[in-house]
């Protein structure tokens, strides 16, 4: 086979690299065109008709059960583990059977290779929990180590620990790298997935076409040493690496557009996503090495991959959670990106086992909410269809609204995408259709007009069964008290002005709780 483990790797990483600089491009892209849509000039009619009234009736009563929660997120990570198990015993197998047949097929080679190939199911619960990329390294690391006893007892004398060692870390380099690649940096996390296959496509046309012009080395037609003359050697090999994308660009289209149609119709969601493209390229990895000696063959092992959309097809009934979901409604003071995010991992995150979440679209959580529709529809330069340009569209945009569950029992993020002059009444059609609010008022000051506005909504919303706001140590505490009015004495106040893992834990506690005490 030559060299061909060392193109394919070569490929892998340049798909890589492309595709994370075409997401930080990408994202900063998307963060100028929303912020251009929001700030532009208001239309005549929706400037005129000034904030809507709210929108029919409030939404009914809903059922917040803290332990319906953990069973849905423990039963979620149950499947994740289930399929990796599957797929780490599937791949041990098909390497001793196809690949190390010698000394043969054995119970405790099996079993100790198959526990060493689900070493990605880390990364997958990372994945779940939005771990840090050093919580996920850390894991993997932990994971490995734990496993070079069990490696050493069961091999030959001639093992030895770095050997051990050496193999373990050449089994998760490229994955590993892949994964921090494409999820470490919050900027990229929403895009850089989606990204992946197309720069795979068309970085694999472009060594397809340095393949061909290698040919032609040798023996150069009159055509290329034409070409050569004219422009320049180099010029003539980027010719040679842009010219394929003639062709491969429409494969590419078609895949986005079939990302973004597979997605909208619920076939994935972006978490079985990401759990699939991991593993993928986990196979993937494995199967380098053994070109070496099965050839082709060896990318049998990506057959096993098959255990995704299984596990995820045979699990989606025990998945299922309860029906007539509470709606959470997420606001927060704007323009503090990181404190948001953090905020979303460890806390709303969590809350889509429960329920559904809505919220006013804004540049801080891009990169938490961006999804394959929201990806093709901004590439397809339709990103202002989805902005509520006047008082009347509100109500077409709630009724778009993804309100149904994934396979994997959770819920999505639905946003409002709105200007200066209709952000209010999505405000009011917002509320009336939630059960429950998050609202991050850290570093509030009466200055912040906009959430004052909704403050001044909330504390005339008596249908909301839990209200939580979080404060710390610079907010305005004595204003939102007074903008509240009698509302304040049923909101549940939470200080997060040192946060911690208990703090996270007790924000969702209050949200999740029967009936939220004041605090």
């Amino acid at each position: 086979m030559g060299n061909l483990d060392g193109q394919l790797l070569f490929g892998l990483l340049v798909s890589l690299a492309v595709s994370a600089a075409a997401a930080w491009w990408l994202a900063g892209r998307y963060r100028k065109a929303m912020l251009r849509l929001m700030t532009a000039p208001p239309r005549l009619d929706a400037a005129a008709t000034g904030p809507t009234t709210v929108l029919g009736a409030t939404a009914p009563r809903a059922r917040f059960d803290a332990a319906i929660n953990r069973r849905q997120n423990r039963r979620l990570a149950v499947v994740l583990v289930a399929i990796s198990i599957l797929l780490g015993l599937s791949a041990g197998a098909f390497e001793l059977l196809a690949v190390h047949t010698d000394p043969g097929f054995g119970l405790n080679r099996w079993l100790i290779l198959s526990a060493v190939y689900t070493w990605p199911v880390v990364p997958a619960l990372g994945l779940l929990w939005r771990w840090s990329v050093w919580r996920t390294i850390g894991g993997v690391a932990a994971y490995l180590l734990g496993l070079v006893p069990i490696i050493l007892l069961g091999s030959t004398a001639s093992q030895t620990l770095a050997m051990v060692t050496g193999w373990l870390a050449s089994t998760t380099a490229l994955p590993m790298l892949t994964l921090l690649g494409l999820a470490a940096s919050g900027r990229i996390r929403a895009v850089a997935p989606l990204l992946f296959p197309a720069a795979v496509v068309l970085v694999g046309a472009s060594l397809l076409g340095l393949g061909w012009a290698a040919t032609l080395v040798d023996a150069p037609p009159p055509t290329l040493l034409a070409v050569l003359d004219a422009i320049g050697a180099v010029p003539t090999l980027l010719v040679f690496i842009a010219a394929p994308w003639a062709i491969g660009i429409w494969p590419v289209v078609g895949l986005l557009r079939a990302l973004a149609g597979a997605y909208r119709r619920k076939r994935f969601s972006e978490l079985a996503y990401l759990f699939g493209l991991f593993w993928l390229v986990v196979l993937i990895a494995m199967a380098l090495p053994s070109t070496h000696a099965i050839g082709w063959g060896a990318f049998g092992i990506v057959a096993v991959w098959l255990w995704v959309p299984l596990g995820f097809a045979l699990a989606r009934g025990w998945l299922a959670p309860p029906p007539a979901p509470p709606t959470l409604l997420v606001l927060r003071v704007f323009r503090r990106d990181a404190a948001v995010e953090a905020l979303f991992d460890a806390v709303t995150e969590r809350w889509r086992a429960t329920g559904n979440t809505v919220l006013i679209a804004g540049t801080d959580l891009v990169s938490r909410t961006l999804d394959a529709d929201d990806l093709f529809v901004f590439l397809s330069r339709r990103l202002g269809e989805r902005f509520i340009q006047r008082p009347a569209d509100i109500p077409r945009r709630l009724a778009d609204f993804d309100l149904a569950p994934d396979h994997d029992g959770r819920y999505r993020i639905n946003e409002c995408y709105c200007g200066d002059a209709t952000w209010q009444g999505a405000l009011q059609a917002l509320v009336a259709h939630s059960n429950a609010v998050l609202m991050d008022l850290r570093d509030f000051r009466a200055e912040n007009g906009g959430c004052r506005y909704e403050l001044g909504e909330l504390s005339r919303a008596a249908h909301l069964q839990q209200v939580v706001i979080l404060f710390n140590a610079q907010t305005d505490r004595a204003t939102a008290t007074a903008d509240l009015g009698d509302a304040a004495a049923r909101v549940h106040w939470v200080d997060m002005s040192e946060r911690r893992t208990h703090t996270d834990r007790a924000v969702l506690a209050a949200l999740l709780s029967p009936a939220s005490e004041a605090g």
